[in-house]
């Protein structure tokens, strides 16, 4: 026989419901703030390395390449193709001040993992050098994140389409970073960021 709910089953109802609620609610909060994470960012305005003003191979630092706690820093140079000129002579990849070759190049590469490699644009005139296009990629398995490379790449030299960053996938995300300890111009900032599925850090909007 079915009996209609009494005053006190609905209550009962209705706090079950207020309490798988709650604890829904809970569950995406904690969820959320699992994928909201602190992270460590250059500052392209006070890295020695990135911003302008600053010029010279003698003065760039590696800091980021040397006191990062992994052994090969989670710091990496990255090429914004977008701002490289694809030039003959990079100043990023070749070092500017060896001899020149037989065939107009420098002599010798300024990385010094040789992490830096470059593949011809089109056609290749051999008898003009010069007069050939190439692209610039960084190894990110060779890259320590030195900094001759992006020191080089800005202007005049170059355009400035090489930066440092910080590979989220790589940092392992110390509370007290060691590098921004080392830092002598405190370029590195740790701020919150949402971290996408994929592990790619965006923006936080909160």
């Amino acid at each position: 026989m079915n009996e209609e709910p009494t005053r006190r089953d609905v209550l009962g109802y209705g706090a079950r419901g207020a309490g798988l609620l709650v604890l829904g609610s809970t569950a995406f909060y904690l969820t959320k703030k699992a994928h909201a994470k602190g992270v460590w960012v250059i500052d392209p305005a006070k890295c020695i390395n990135i911003r302008l003003g600053t010029t010279g191979i003698d003065q760039f630092c590696d800091k980021c390449a040397t006191t990062c706690v992994i052994p090969l820093s989670a710091v990496r140079a990255v090429n914004d193709f977008s701002k490289c000129g694809r030039c003959c002579i990079c100043p990023a990849y070749f070092d500017v001040a060896s001899d020149i070759g037989r065939d107009g190049l420098p002599v010798r590469k300024l990385c010094p993992r040789d992490a830096i490699t470059r593949e011809a644009i089109g056609d290749v005139d051999p008898d003009d050098p010069l007069n050939n296009f190439y692209e610039y990629t960084i190894d990110k398995t060779k890259c320590n994140g030195c900094g001759k490379c992006v020191m080089a790449c800005k202007e005049p030299a170059g355009l400035g389409s090489i930066r440092l960053e910080i590979r989220y996938d790589l940092c392992t995300d110390c509370n007290r970073c060691a590098i921004s300890t080392a830092c002598p111009e405190d370029a590195l900032a740790r701020i919150t960021r949402d971290l996408a599925p994929g592990g790619k850090a965006v923006e936080s909007s909160h």
